[in-house]
């Protein structure tokens, strides 16, 4: 059989009962570090309270599933995947061959970064839009498809979750997000992307060392040099119109200081 386990976003802190439970009783656990990234020595505390070897699950082992699937067939095996079991659509493959392939298979769900970090802003969770990733872009590769998605949210006053893109082990910092932002608006100038734009920074959220800043363009791009830009994980929001009880939230639940 095979457990898909959301661990939520504060490593062995956020994990239930009962999964604790299902950890117990696994015979193979596998540790997503591929889709997300949990607080560190997570997979070290877990071999700690377990007193069991975790394998380290890598873009090869999930994106190529059959070691994980074999191994169901004949043992009880647990993926831990950071934040819920099923928000990334590597994981529903998973579960989709292993119901084809007779598994038994069962899902534990947990908080995820869709849901908590928008909630934790204050903002409507209703008024948010399609949910966009950011990946790292090259000279042959830059998705001016980032900016359509941001600006068709935007156009129908929905507020955007911005996901960053992970290398080795860390999201793409908050810098670098913006200069790619920029460079999306010169290409495409409709004026969603300036100096003015409000935006919101995660840092870290839902663990006991969360930042969540409500600040503009020009404030980020004139403390640039702040450390804070180069925490992970780190996720963006790019708000549309924000009405009167939204403003309100965020004054109480945001800072507004970047340094």
């Amino acid at each position: 059989m095979i457990n898909l386990m959301g661990i939520g976003l504060r490593g062995i802190k956020s994990m239930t009962l009962e999964e604790l439970d299902v950890l117990k009783n696994s015979d193979v656990i596998y540790f997503d570090v591929y889709t997300s990234i949990s607080p560190e020595n997570t997979i070290s505390a877990l071999e700690r309270l377990l007193d069991k070897k975790i394998v380290i699950a890598d873009r090869e082992i999930i994106e190529n599933s059959d070691e994980i699937l074999e191994n169901a067939r004949k043992f009880n095996v647990t993926l831990i995947v950071t934040g819920d079991a099923l928000t990334a659509t590597t994981h529903n493959e998973i579960r989709a061959e292993a119901m084809q392939g007779k598994i038994e298979t069962r899902i534990y769900e947990n908080a995820s970064i869709f849901t908590t970090f928008p909630a934790r802003t204050g903002l409507f969770n209703y008024k948010f839009g399609s949910i966009v990733s950011l990946p790292f872009v090259h000279e042959n590769f830059f998705p001016l498809s980032v900016y359509d998605k941001i600006f068709r949210n935007y156009n129908n006053d929905m507020h955007t979750l911005l996901l960053l893109d992970l290398n080795d082990g860390k999201t793409m910092n908050i810098n670098d997000a913006i200069q790619n932002l920029l460079k999306m608006e010169n290409k495409r100038k409709k004026g969603l992307i300036t100096d003015k734009t409000p935006i919101i920074i995660g840092i870290k959220v839902g663990t006991d060392l969360e930042k969540i800043i409500f600040t503009n363009i020009r404030e980020i791009i004139n403390n640039k040099a702040t450390n804070l830009f180069n925490e992970s994980p780190a996720s963006i929001i790019i708000p549309a119109g924000l009405n009167d009880k939204e403003l309100e939230f965020i004054k109480i639940f945001c800072e507004n200081e970047l340094v």
